[in-house]
């Protein structure tokens, strides 16, 4: 059985950009929505139905609030493997065992946007927010990297795991 040594999870809640960007769409939305109700008065060129209007506010607005609520980064370090990923679409998370990594440090980044992304200078990129993240080169030559928020507590995990290597 393996002890879990190292744990960290991300939510898009903890970060006021994400809180912003998720809820702005139906925010705008709903505005658009309430001058029409108030006004009477259609919003726009072509203006959509107050009915039209609430459903897509509602249509946007249910998954933003789950998102912004449900979604997750999690980077979990045991004495075997690196497990990383997002709780969707499966709460399944990626698995790198200790003995194909072939180089692992905490680095600083520069921007390389938010989200799952494909980096050429990072590889495969998993950041919720922030500049610095853990940064896994495979024995085959993947490059992965997942962010953190507590990069010295991670540094000083892997500087015990190379010490007792």
């Amino acid at each position: 059985m393996t002890k879990t040594l190292y744990h960290e999870v991300q939510y898009f809640r903890g970060n006021p950009l994400w809180t912003v960007l998720l809820l702005l769409p139906p925010v705008f939305f709903l505005g658009m929505l309430a001058v029409q109700v108030y006004t009477g008065q259609p919003v726009g060129d072509k203006p959509m139905s107050n009915v039209s209007l609430l459903t897509l506010t509602l249509f946007v607005l249910i998954p933003s609030i789950w998102a912004w609520r449900r979604v997750k980064l999690t980077l979990i370090l045991d004495d075997e493997k690196i497990s990383y990923g997002w709780n969707m679409p499966t709460a399944d998370l990626n698995v790198v065992y200790y003995r194909d990594i072939k180089e692992w440090k905490v680095i600083k980044y520069g921007f390389v946007g938010y989200g799952y992304r494909l980096s050429i200078k990072y590889g495969t990129v998993h950041n919720l927010s922030g500049n610095k993240g853990l940064q896994i080169i495979t024995k085959k030559g993947e490059k992965i990297l997942v962010g953190t928020h507590r990069p010295e507590d991670l540094a000083h995990f892997i500087s015990g795991v190379m010490l007792s290597a």
